[in-house]
């Protein structure tokens, strides 16, 4: 017996049935958003071959539309074919160029139809429609309604073939939904396609202005490596009316808008849609490369490799364009600025003269909404702040300066450039503040403040190891959500701290992670390449093998809800005041590792990693300053809310 005669057969006489929403879910907006319908019987008309198409349209419901082409029209059996075919593929069948009629001028114009969705738009307004086709000499009637069941619609055949002269469509059907008043379709409709001398529209008898992409303009072709080449155009409104009432960027294949014009993509980046600048510039970029791209419904193009492709270098093109072309409108601002603080201005050393003006030209592009009032307090603002940090208190402290130190700051400075001094005693301050903090609290057994020093771990992972130097670790919300269900499920207490909910606050300890980003080939994060979990036990707490367990669940957490890969590496640090005999050595499963320490060893390798450089600079300290030991001690005792926010 072969495999095909054990294959048990189906019930004869069942067949598939359509719910009533199948259609709807088929066509989309086509059959809800009645702006796409009344463009896609346009289209389809346009993809007939038609050069006139003749709307009619309501002022009110209910009232009589009706779409009417010159094109090649349909024979009865090609109506059967291509009307009753779902997903009917005009490609396949009649090719991506446009058939015209013998007296019909011929153009370049190429279909805009390919999965036969269109003409289901007339359901947007009604539910059944007619249809009058003539080809060949002789004319049918149909009409369409919606069904369900064996069939998503039904048709009715209302005329059979009769004499008919000449070709062409007329879809009609009485408007009882989403009407639309008559002057917005025809704006609509105008907005959609691209005048072409080979193809016109008339509403209600008045023809419709269609975009012009010949007005004058100034225009330039893209090149997409590996695709072909975009033609982007530049409309300014103080030159042309019709072609920037829509002001932004528009993108057009074969001719047909896809999409709203906008400025969505690039807004924030270097324009604000709402300045003057933006309504007053339309960029068009014609991409018939990404034909194949475009949806169904032609409200956007697909998300994919290739339409990425082609829009970054187009939009970047466009992004440098705007910068040329707002060039002087910037400068006029930064000028009127700096001649409003000229005397603030006139105190400044040169090199902060030089800051001011680059700060108002890198504001300008960042924050292109701030209002020149807004521009001009922060301009003086730095101003002050530049007055203060290069006055004359460095001068003072040069001159109270000691030989020896003159000497040391001319060798220091005949190596490192100022700004490499003050990055390298930037991040050692806060290193050092941050050991400062540790030793302060560690062995302190109020949670309130041993919670307080878990997000200073955020940029303390160095203390672990050189490894962390280099890779940015930031926290991660989601897997402290996960961690925190994990302790609710067991009944256990969970906090959220001064409102960080990346930390899980336990009434003996909390808990932060962090996490890096894994990238693949091309640069983009595909997931997470390392968690890092770091658990602080209260002051007096002994770490055990239980604790380690505990954490070697939390990782096991993680991955159960997959929200890192299988892949991912995780450390945890589980930190109290001393370590218990059995959990000395550091637990591995798979790709986890746990390990548990105790507070002094933290602070000794943290001390290490700093090069021990808070008792030198102690023993410095004392060595040149005489000062009164009441002063010093009031001075060295911390001001915890002061110290705190100051490192936080």
């Amino acid at each position: 017996m072969t495999a095909e005669q054990t294959i048990t057969p189906i019930v004869q006489g069942l067949l598939p049935r359509f719910a009533p929403g199948f259609l709807a879910d088929h066509a989309g907006q086509i059959m809800t958003d009645p702006s796409i319908a009344l463009v896609e019987l346009v289209a389809n008309a346009s993809d007939a071959g038609a050069d006139r198409v003749d709307i009619t349209w309501p002022n009110s419901v209910p009232g009589r539309m009706a779409v009417e082409d010159n094109g090649t029209g349909m024979t009865r059996e090609e109506f059967d074919h291509r009307w009753l075919t779902l997903s009917y593929n005009r490609a396949q069948e009649q090719g991506e160029d446009i058939h015209f009629p013998a007296r019909n001028r011929m153009s370049n114009r190429k279909a805009f139809g390919r999965n036969g969705k269109g003409r289901h738009a007339v359901f947007c307004f009604s539910d059944n429609y007619f249809v009058e086709t003539w080809k060949d000499g002789y004319c049918s009637i149909f009409e369409v309604v919606r069904s369900s069941g064996l069939t998503p619609l039904a048709v009715r055949e209302v005329r059979p073939a009769h004499v008919k002269p000449g070709h062409g469509t007329e879809i009609s059907t009485i408007v009882d939904r989403n009407h639309l008043p008559v002057d917005v379709v025809r704006t609509l409709i105008g907005s959609k396609f691209v005048a072409d001398p080979s193809f016109s529209i008339y509403v209600n008898g008045e023809a419709v202005l269609l975009t012009d992409l010949n007005e004058l303009c100034e225009m330039e072709t893209v090149s997409v490596e590996g695709y072909g080449t975009v033609i982007v155009r530049r409309f300014d409104s103080t030159g042309i009316s019709r072609t920037s009432k829509q002001h932004g960027v528009a993108w057009w294949v074969n001719g047909r808008l896809v999409g709203d014009t906008s400025w969505k993509s690039l807004e924030g980046a270097y324009l604000d849609a709402r300045s003057s600048e933006a309504k007053r510039y339309t960029f068009v970029a014609e991409a018939d490369i990404l034909a194949d791209q475009v949806k169904p419904d032609w409200t956007d193009f697909y998300s994919s490799s290739k339409t990425s492709a082609v829009r970054q270098p187009v939009e970047r093109r466009i992004l440098e364009q705007l910068q040329e072309l707002m060039q002087d409108v910037r400068r006029e601002r930064k000028v009127a600025i700096l001649r409003e603080h000229k005397k603030l201005l006139a105190g400044l050393p040169p090199i902060s003269q030089a800051q001011m003006g680059k700060f108002l030209d890198e504001i300008q592009k960042k924050c292109p909404s701030m209002g020149q009032a807004e521009l001009s307090t922060a301009a003086a603002v730095l101003a002050m702040l530049e007055q203060s940090r290069s006055g004359y208190e460095l001068l003072d402290k040069l001159a109270n300066l000691k030989p020896d130190d003159l000497d040391g700051l001319n060798q220091v400075l005949e190596s490192w450039t100022v700004h490499e001094v003050q990055v390298v005693l930037s991040e050692l301050d806060w290193r050092l503040k941050l050991i400062d903090r540790l030793t302060e609290l560690i062995h302190d057994s109020s949670s309130d403040e041993l919670h307080d020093i878990q997000p200073l771990f955020e940029r303390g992972l160095w203390i672990f190891g050189p490894e962390y130097e280099a890779v940015d670790f930031m926290a991660n919300r989601t897997l402290a959500t996960i961690v925190r269900a994990f302790f609710k499920k067991q009944g256990i207490l969970v906090t959220n701290p001064r409102n960080r909910p990346d930390i899980v606050a336990l009434p003996d300890g909390s808990i932060s992670l962090c996490s890096s980003d894994s990238y693949d080939n091309r640069g983009e994060v595909s997931g997470v390449s390392k968690v890092v979990i770091v658990e602080l036990k209260r002051g007096g707490v002994e770490i055990t093998l239980q604790e380690q367990i505990q954490a070697l669940e939390y990782a096991g957490q993680l991955r159960t809800r997959g929200v890192v890969q299988p892949a991912t590496q995780i450390v945890g640090f589980v930190l109290g005041a001393t370590v218990a005999e059995d959990a000395q050595e550091e637990m591995v499963k798979g790709s986890t590792k746990i390990y548990a320490r105790d507070y002094g060893s933290v602070l000794r390798q943290a001390h290490a990693r700093t090069f021990h450089l808070q008792r030198k600079l102690a023993a410095a300290r004392s060595a040149d300053i005489r000062i009164d030991p009441d002063v010093l001690r009031v001075l060295e005792t911390p001001d915890q809310g002061v110290l705190f926010d100051s490192v936080l």
